[in-house]
């Protein structure tokens, strides 16, 4: 991926590859401790990939590195905030570690009506995000 950095902070680094038409966005592993601060976090992140132009791009949402939580105040703040990242794009897919993490992710697409792919394999979802592109 021959890519541009539009954003980073703590939580999240945004790369656009206009050549491929794919966002990438790549979560740290610095956890999401403070619930109150989730808001102003994903506000950032949502105003940045809205000034990218979400529905010219696929995104690939890399979250290997994403400390594990799902305890339900955690939950019903990401439920909420979930869209702010990954609404409006063209396709998304995301790079998951473990088969827990796939498990969770294909959980929160049903819960939120967003669809997405779901892979270990980068490559799976490259392929994925560049269809019909």
């Amino acid at each position: 991926m021959n890519a541009r950095q539009v954003y980073q902070d703590e939580y999240f680094t945004v790369l656009v590859d206009d050549r491929t038409g794919i966002v990438r966005t790549v979560r740290s592993e610095k956890p999401l401790d403070a619930l109150e601060e989730l808001e102003g976090i994903f506000t950032r992140l949502g105003a940045v990939l809205d000034e990218v132009g979400r529905s010219r791009y696929g995104l690939l949402a890399d979250v290997r590195a994403t400390p594990g939580r799902n305890d339900p105040p955690f939950e019903a703040a990401m439920m909420r905030l979930r869209p702010l990242w990954i609404g409006g794009f063209r396709r998304v897919g995301v790079l998951v570690r473990s088969t827990v993490g796939m498990m969770q992710i294909q959980r929160h697409a049903r819960q939120d009506g967003i669809e997405r792919l779901t892979s270990k394999s980068e490559d799976e979802l490259l392929k994925y995000l560049v269809q019909d592109g």
